[in-house]
């Protein structure tokens, strides 16, 4: 398992994440999505024991990552930019890597380069870069670790490859039993292999819920009234990304629906029509990409 508690990370004045709290049970797969600079690596540094938090810690199976010898063997982490020795073949680097990791397993890297028609005798640095992404993934697999972090999961692969490695991770937890975490500025790339959502805009974790829960812990509600309302009547609704234009209105609401619902079927609505959100529209509503719609709309006018 690994918990991520309460945690913070600065350089100087800037705050790159701030007081984010997350687990990855065993045989599960985090999904962290947000745009470029959210915080994504950051956060995964710490969680590889590359970088300490300032405040907060992140603990494999209770113990704390950072500085952490005992558990180095059992993470892997597939960064944006996999370190490769100078000149080396995946030959080379399976074995540069095996002489860290105890259990590495030849004949997994062997089937992973023919599974993704990867020469292994070739060197990695004339490797295109959906190739090297690929080579990395293959040499991750192969340490066979207990922990399993991909940065930006499916940079550089073709549609037929990226779904190759949703496969691929899927198969690796169900006979491992690892906790992966994998992170996307794409949310739609992750929702396919992931049991648990986390969105991070700007420094802060704004939405955190299983797969299966998004579909009852929030709703999207449109009224339409008979005259025209302004913001003030939605004063004792607890909801989210409320806009109002004239006679019509719209808002998210997360948590205790039920009890919302019944407060806005009181606000006397001519028309009230509840919607189920995608996982696209949940990124959209939570990194408020339909402002910026709105805007771009604007912009040539």
């Amino acid at each position: 398992m690994i918990e991520i508690r309460s945690v913070t990370k600065k350089y100087g004045d800037f705050t790159a994440i701030e007081d984010i709290s997350l687990t990855v049970e065993e045989c599960s797969v985090l999904g962290i999505a947000g745009f470029n600079g959210c915080g994504k690596t950051t956060l995964l540094n710490i969680c590889a024991g590359i970088f300490k938090a300032d405040s907060g810690a992140v603990y494999l199976d209770g113990e704390d990552v950072f500085d952490n010898d005992t558990k180095r063997d059992q993470l892997f982490y597939v960064s944006d930019d996999l370190w490769f020795p100078v000149g080396a073949t995946l030959k080379s680097a399976g074995s540069f890597y095996s002489t860290y990791y105890p259990q590495f397993d030849y004949s997994i890297l062997e089937s992973l380069c023919e599974l993704f028609s990867l020469d292994m005798k070739k060197p990695i640095r004339g490797f295109s870069k959906g190739m090297t992404r690929q080579a990395g993934l293959a040499i991750a697999f192969a340490a066979k670790p207990k922990y399993l972090l991909i940065d930006e999961t499916f940079d550089g692969l073709d549609p037929h490859k990226k779904e190759l490695l949703r496969k691929l991770i899927l198969e690796y937890i169900n006979d491992t039993n690892a906790s992966v975490i994998v992170s996307s500025h794409d949310l739609t790339e992750v929702s396919g292999v992931c049991d648990h959502i986390a969105i991070i805009k700007g420094k802060q974790l704004v939405f955190n819920s299983p797969i299966e829960d998004i579909s009852k812990d929030l709703r999207k509600v449109v009224l339409t009234f008979h005259e025209a309302v302004n913001e003030s009547l939605f004063a004792e609704i607890k909801c989210k990304n409320l806009k109002v234009n004239g006679k019509k209105a719209s808002l998210t609401l997360h948590g205790n629906i039920d009890g919302e619902l019944s407060k806005l079927e009181n606000l006397g609505a001519d028309d009230m029509d509840v919607q189920l959100l995608t996982l696209e529209e949940v990124f959209s509503e939570e990194t408020e990409v339909q402002s910026d719609n709105e805007k771009i709309k604007k912009l040539f006018k």
